[in-house]
């Protein structure tokens, strides 16, 4: 019996599920303790998959803690207040929405051009006041905070344009930048900023009131200016668009909310509701794609390969109807591989993005100079005879003649420079440490930014009347604002000053790697915007409103 048993028990798995199934020790083997075998032979097996989690999971959150521990030992190398009393102050500051760039000012006063703050135990916050330091920031610094990926995609879906790392998104947005710089063209006999007559004339039609409100009217426009860039002249005719203009707004107001949660509540009756709604805005957007796709016939097979395209750049964007065109060709040649529904969801996100992105800095540029035109009777004078001095009421009017518009261009900086979109311009390296020139180095991960207040009127670049809003700096001897604007193709910035301190302090669009891609787009349009608007329309105040008449 023991030679039997010894013979019969397996002392392998392989040999338990062999023998255990038949045989002539088949009947001999459960006697022998061979489910006992495989009974422990499950436990041992379970205890090793258990260590081997426990190891890895030990091992990643060892390199979690050296990485913290890193990230301590550079930040605190940086000049700024105590830990505990930074993440205190300006979290209490944030909470009561209190004035960020003021608690910033302070610290800068305190410690210098740079400070760092410790917004979490995990994150690292630096502020940068000096031009010098900025520029080489933002040469080195290519990626964007992973916040702003995932509000993006929150609300748009899959993404190939506004998403953190640069290495990613680098190619798609050289190829926008051609296509933009080339709607430019001062030769260009269908240039789209054509349509801004036509935004008016929608405008003018739509509004059964004698006064509207300035920030209104500065969404209304900046929605249909961009919305007719990107599908062309069918986003007139489109009944939809009122619709898709109050669903852009309240998804574009509580994206930061709900992009804040690491993990996406989905228990929240709130989150579920916007959710619904990014689910009909993507609806509409594809609603429009294939409108405009109809009415342009330029999406078929046979047309796209007649636009030619030379690693990932459209190289005949004049051609194309609508900036909706460049981006799907661009798109068609990297993502050609995947199926026809990812692709087409990643355009629809694409656009919803450009919608999202370009409204709220168009109407908040657009809101401004109404706003300055309204508090500055005299400017508006100077406006309109800079306007006629180029083109007279009977003619037409061109993206050259904008150029020529010395006055008005200047207007349009001044006021990007006193107000820009947003009160902090950030950065980020992901991967790699930053070495500064300054013997600074700042950890990877950490959170850049630039006060764009204090950097944009800082006495020293700007002179004692920084605050204030004067054009006339735009005008200097020194400035030739119409040359530089119209010689667009080599660069993606906008030179507007010949002392390189006071362009490395003009930053209401970025710069560096990661700067806006249509910023020129943005002066350009909205200035031939305010030309249109002063030539043919009158600005008054009543009851502090701003609003057009004939």
């Amino acid at each position: 019996m023991p030679s039997s048993c010894g013979a019969a028990v397996p002392y392998t798995l392989l040999g338990a599920l062999l023998s255990g199934g038949g045989g002539s020790y088949a009947p001999s083997w459960p006697a022998c303790g061979g489910r006992a075998f495989l009974r422990d032979y499950a436990r041992r097996s379970t205890n090793a998959t258990l260590w081997v989690g426990l190891l890895a999971f030990t091992w990643v959150l060892l390199r979690r803690v050296a990485a913290l521990l890193r990230l301590w030992a550079l930040g605190s190398r940086l000049p700024g207040p105590p830990a505990l009393l930074a993440g205190t102050g300006l979290a209490a500051v944030c909470r009561a929405r209190g004035d960020v760039t003021g608690y910033l000012s302070k610290l800068h006063g305190k410690f210098g051009p740079v400070v760092r703050l410790w917004v979490g135990p995990c994150q690292l916050l630096v502020s940068i006041k000096d031009a010098s330091i900025i520029k080489e920031m933002l040469i080195k610094a290519e990626d964007k905070l992973p916040l702003n990926g995932r509000i993006y995609s929150l609300a748009c879906g899959r993404l190939g344009l506004f998403i953190s790392s640069f290495e990613k998104v680098k190619s798609r947005r050289e190829s926008l930048i051609v296509f933009l710089n080339e709607k430019l063209d001062v030769g260009a006999s269908e240039s789209s900023f054509k349509i801004i007559e036509a935004v008016l004339q929608r405008v003018g039609s739509t509004i059964d009131k004698d006064f509207l409100d300035c920030r209104s009217f500065s969404q209304h426009m900046a929605f249909n200016i961009i919305g007719a860039a990107l599908f062309g002249d069918v986003f007139f005719d489109w009944p939809d668009a009122a619709a898709y203009e109050e669903l852009l707004m309240m998804v574009a107001n509580d994206s930061c909310l709900w992009a804040s949660y690491a993990v996406p509540p989905f228990w929240k009756p709130g989150y579920r509701r916007y959710r619904a709604l990014c689910a009909k805005l993507k609806i509409l957007t594809r609603a429009i794609i294939r409108k405009s796709i109809d009415r342009n016939s330029v999406f078929s097979h046979k047309d796209l390969r007649s636009c030619k395209k030379s690693e990932g750049v459209v190289q005949d964007p004049v051609g194309c109807t609508s900036l909706l065109d460049g981006i799907v060709s661009g798109h068609c040649l990297y993502e050609a591989v995947e199926g026809p529904h990812s692709s087409e969801e990643e355009i629809c996100g694409n656009i919803v993005g450009l919608m999202l992105h370009g409204i709220s800095t168009s109407a908040n540029l657009v809101g401004n100079i109404l706003t300055r035109l309204i508090l500055y009777p005299k400017l508006k004078d100077q406006l309109y005879e800079d306007i006629v001095a180029v083109c007279d009421k009977s003619s037409g009017m061109e993206i050259d003649d904008v150029l020529r518009m010395q006055f008005l261009l200047a207007t349009v900086c001044e006021s990007a420079r006193l107000l820009p979109a947003g009160p902090l311009l950030q950065r980020c390296s992901l991967r790699h440490d930053l070495t500064l020139k300054s013997s600074m180095t700042i950890p990877a991960g950490a959170l850049l930014v630039v006060p764009l207040h204090l950097v944009q009127m800082d006495v020293s670049i700007w002179g004692n009347d920084a605050c204030q809003f004067n054009p006339s700096r735009f005008l200097q001897k020194d400035i030739h604002l119409g040359e530089i604007l119209a010689a667009h193709k080599g660069s993606n910035g906008i030179k507007l000053f010949a002392e390189c301190e006071k362009t490395d302090s003009f930053l209401p669009f970025g710069s560096g790697s990661r700067a806006c891609v249509g910023q020129k787009f943005a002066i350009l349009g909205i200035s031939m915007l305010i030309a249109f608007l002063l030539h043919d329309y009158e600005v008054l105040c009543d009851n502090c409103y701003a609003y057009i008449s004939l």
